[in-house]
């Protein structure tokens, strides 16, 4: 009523729209029902996207339904606590839950993927930024910290055939020191890692941690160094640096998702190779930008220093 007698007698002064609506409408669809403040969404509020399928998307992988956001807003933003749902017909599939800042998952929040997937812990401008813990659909769960949606740091990996890893995780990977436990043949593997691949290594023989109690198929030799730890303390010195990595900016380490995602489509061949036998370019020369063939003819001087 208040509203209708300052449109009244106010004719051109802008409404405020300030409280709370039963159920706002878009023209574009999609409803919003919940507090405003100044003709913004502000406070608790349920906004609903628009129907759609995936024929609205001219053949896109977009997923059909729609998206339900139940929290906290802020300015038109979501902010504070709030869940984000996703509802085809009378299946409602939750997405994420916890909080959110500027319009970001930001803060502590549970996110559960579409490949089965369910990551639990920190973020930071929707990605996985912290300590968190993330549970895989083949069974594996790593514990430890992230950095820009990649594992980076210290972290405990517990794969699915009971083999632990625990140790520094760089980009993604398993890189600098750390322990490998081999729990069926009751092996633990301490060395150096780089991109998943250990570089130096000591194995261990440990009959507690054995699942079966066969005999190891793979037994150690007998160590003939004269001097092992001083080689083995040499080549971990050696592989250490790939475990403290420089740390990149925020916006920076983004590409490296795209990288990863992308690293499928990579192509090794030559710029000029060819599907077939005949050699298309049978006087292709490259250039070449140093003087290794002027020197090789003793056309030039090489100047030492």
């Amino acid at each position: 009523m208040a509203t209708c007698l300052e449109r009244y007698f106010c004719p051109n002064k802008p409404v405020c729209s300030t409280g709370r609506r039963a159920t706002f409408y878009y023209p574009g669809g999609g409803t919003y029902s919940g507090y405003w403040l100044c003709n913004k969404l502000h406070g608790w509020g349920v906004k609903k996207t628009a129907k759609r399928t995936t024929a609205d998307f001219a053949g896109k992988k977009v997923p059909d339904g729609q998206l339900v956001y139940e929290g906290h807003w802020v300015q038109n933003k979501r902010q504070g606590v709030g869940s984000m749902l996703r509802k085809r017909g009378t299946n409602v599939q939750l997405i994420y839950a916890g909080q959110w800042y500027d319009d970001m998952k930001c803060g502590e929040g549970k996110q559960f993927y579409p490949d089965g997937c369910v990551y639990f812990g920190k973020w930071l401008r929707n990605r996985r930024h912290g300590l968190g813990i993330q549970w895989y659909k083949d069974g594996s769960i790593y514990v430890g910290e992230w950095e820009t949606d990649f594992r980076h740091g210290l972290g405990v990996m517990f794969y699915a055939n009971g083999n632990r890893y625990e140790g520094h995780f760089a980009r993604g990977y398993k890189n600098g020191e750390g322990v490998f436990y081999h729990m069926h043949t009751g092996q633990i593997q301490k060395g150096m890692w780089e991109n998943d691949n250990v570089k130096t290594s000591v194995m261990q023989d440990e009959r507690t941690i054995r699942v079966n109690d066969a005999v190891t198929p793979y037994p150690i030799p007998r160590n003939y160094l004269k001097y092992p730890n001083e080689i083995m303390r040499e080549l971990f010195q050696r592989y250490k640096v790939f475990g403290e990595k420089q740390h990149r900016r925020f916006n920076d380490k983004l590409s490296l998702n795209f990288i990863h995602h992308n690293r499928q489509y990579a192509s090794f061949e030559d710029r000029d190779a060819t599907p077939t036998i005949v050699d298309l370019y049978p006087d292709v020369k490259f250039s070449c930008t140093c003087d290794c063939e002027k020197i090789a003819r003793h056309e030039t001087t090489v100047s030492q220093i």
